[in-house]
This record gives C-alpha cells, structure tokens and sequence, in this order.
C-alpha cells in the first residue's frame, strides 16, 4: 500500500524534523513503526487482520475514515483510495483524537 499525506507537514513524521509536530517521542516512533506496518500491507484485509495495529472502519462516517491505534491516547486517521492497484492510504490526521 503507499501512503500519502494529506497535510504536507504531518509527512515531517518520517523525517528528523518530527519533533516539530509537538508529539511525544514515544508516539513518533510508534507511529514510525505503524506507517511501516500500512505501507507493507496489499490491502485493507491485512491491515485489519492484524490485531495489533487495531483497526478499524470508523462508525457512520461518509468520508470512509479508518483509524490504527498508536497509543492508548493517539491514533493515525487515514482514508483509503481502493481504485488504484495498490491501494492509497491518504493519512489524514496523527494525534489525539479523543
């Protein structure tokens, strides 16, 4: 799957400059770990048999928004792009969602 960034500065999460979207380093490299987890999966179904990334389709929403767990507080919220071979998963947003 290849991951895109809706915001060009969430991709500063893959760079050194990460420090500079004010998360903690615990949830940098965490989210590190989780963008590596997507990127090698082929499609949705990986993603969501793989139970430790827990994922999951968020609940009536129209936008087809998914989220992966970083932390107890934290979490990647992304959308995916399924028309293209392989899939877009366009990260929308990194943080506390809550």
């Amino acid at each position: 799957m290849k991951i895109e960034f809706r915001d060009k500065r969430l991709a500063l999460i893959r760079t050194e400059r990460a420090n500079e979207l004010r998360l903690p380093f615990a949830v940098i490299r965490s989210c590190r770990a989780k963008l590596v987890a997507i990127e090698s999966a082929p499609d949705e179904r990986t993603l969501r048999n793989w139970k430790s990334l827990n994922y999951k389709k968020l609940e009536n929403d129209k936008e087809g928004r998914r989220q992966i767990r970083i932390n107890d507080q934290f979490r990647i919220v992304f959308t995916l792009e399924e028309t293209t071979s392989p899939p877009i998963g366009v990260i929308l947003e990194i943080g506390d969602t809550h």
